[in-house]
């Protein structure tokens, strides 16, 4: 018996959450996917992503330091070069307010942050539990973050924090049929994905096919990756000043579980030949 992850092509009342990862954002064609996909559904970038775009003369000198260490070896380099390219056209894009009505993202504060209308103010803690929680799992390695790193870690823990909304993060495929690169960091942190069996049919559906056009245009491909962490909804919806300068969720008298305890990942490849269908 097959199984669907079933999106939706028509969102009314309420559009799933669609988190675009740093990658797939600055691919060819991620600025267009992105800003098409925030009419019909309700599209988030990673927090990380703002130090991308304010230090893109930097980084367009220096891709190196953009990080991404879980991108594939062999392609990483190539990647990164190509990545730099979208860095203006994406801040530029911003200052003219392209992206500020339709795109969200979570700040550092709350009035840094662009959030859909009517959402609480519960999802900037659940945020940074999350975020905080992944940093403990990460070690050493959470210390010495690029800006890549910032960004993946923020999709995931975004894309959960959202639960239990309809989330998907939009991500760049593996190579050859591989799973995405993303599932490389997942690793990093101990969470098993898997690939799902079945296609997501609304990905080739009408309110999905001006976003997936210029992927199938471009020759490309792109995955969807759902994160599952049931503990995380029993993180706490408000946190007083003590709760805020928390580093680690863990320390907490009031949160000794692991909020990522049991989590785990599904990923579905999005062929362009699936997305022109």
């Amino acid at each position: 018996m097959d199984h669907h992850l079933a999106l939706s092509g028509r969102f009314s009342p309420k559009p799933p959450n669609i988190v675009i990862d740093a990658p797939l954002a600055l691919s060819p064609m991620g600025l267009l996917v992105t800003v098409t996909l925030s009419q019909s559904a309700r599209v988030w970038l990673p927090r990380g992503f703002y130090t991308l775009l304010d230090n893109d003369e930097y980084y367009r000198h220096r891709p190196d330091q953009m990080g991404g260490g879980w991108l594939h070896p062999d392609a990483r380099d190539a990647t990164l070069r190509e990545m730099v390219l979208e860095l203006e056209p994406w801040r530029r894009a911003w200052q003219n307010g392209r992206l500020s009505s339709r795109v969200h993202w979570v700040g550092d504060a709350q009035y840094e942050s662009a959030l859909p209308e009517r959402e609480g103010t519960a999802l900037m803690p659940r945020f940074e539990g999350c975020c905080a929680a992944l940093e403990a799992r990460l070690g050493d390695l959470a210390g010495t973050a690029a800006p890549l790193d910032e960004c993946a870690r923020d999709v995931i823990a975004l894309s959960a924090a959202l639960q239990p909304e309809s989330t998907y993060i939009l991500t760049i495929a593996g190579s050859a049929g591989a799973r995405p690169p993303l599932c490389d960091y997942l690793e990093r942190l101990a969470f098993p994905a898997t690939r799902h069996p079945g296609a997501i049919p609304g990905w080739s559906g009408p309110a999905f096919w001006p976003a997936a056009a210029p992927i199938a245009a471009s020759g490309r491909s792109a995955a969807i990756v759902q994160v599952v962490a049931p503990v995380i909804l029993a993180l706490p919806d408000g946190w007083s000043e003590t709760d805020w300068a928390l580093e680690d969720p863990a320390d907490h008298d009031e949160t000794p579980d692991d909020p990522w305890r049991n989590a785990c990942a599904l990923w579905y490849e999005l062929a362009p030949v699936e997305a022109a269908a």
